[in-house]
């Protein structure tokens, strides 16, 4: 056999050869027979932090009978859970201080409605404590106070929650 005649053979079978593979998908979208469809999935959606999700009310927690001591008190509330977070400055001994949330007003006084988590005194004077609450243990539509109590359980430091 000539060149030319083995040329003109192997170069359709070369071609055709080459020609085969996977057949196109049937025109309904199906795959191939053998090969699954993968469908990526979807993204998660961010995960929220839950207290961002909360109602926030900072309160002033202004000196009282001349203590020196002052702060805030920051509420995160729903209708589940009521988050107090109490951040103080100016005790003046290292200790443990009490602290409630009292029903009426600071310059009224009031009784106890629910307390709070001590708040240690540092040496430095600092103090901060945190309080979880279930929803119904104070009805925050009604006026309540913060109050920090020092020795004796005489008020050292006093906010007024207003909404």
């Amino acid at each position: 056999m000539s060149n030319r005649s083995l040329l003109s053979i192997a170069l359709p079978l070369a071609l055709l050869l080459a020609g085969c593979g996977d057949p196109p998908p049937p025109p309904d979208g199906d795959p191939p027979a053998g090969l699954e469809e993968t469908t990526p999935t979807p993204e998660e959606a961010p995960v929220q932090d839950p207290m961002e999700e909360m109602a926030h009310v900072t309160i002033p927690l202004d000196e009282a009978n001349g203590t020196g001591v002052s702060g805030e008190a920051m509420l995160m509330y729903d209708d589940d859970t009521i988050i107090v977070v109490v951040d103080v400055e100016g005790f003046p001994t290292e200790g443990e201080y009490a602290a409630h949330i009292h029903s009426g007003s600071c310059a009224e006084g009031g009784p106890v409605a629910a307390p709070l988590n001590p708040i240690l005194g540092l040496a430095d004077g600092t103090g901060t404590s945190t309080t979880t609450l279930e929803g119904h243990e104070v009805e925050l539509t009604a006026p309540h106070f913060i109050q920090i109590h020092g020795e004796g359980g005489s008020p050292i430091t006093c906010g007024d929650l207003v909404h």
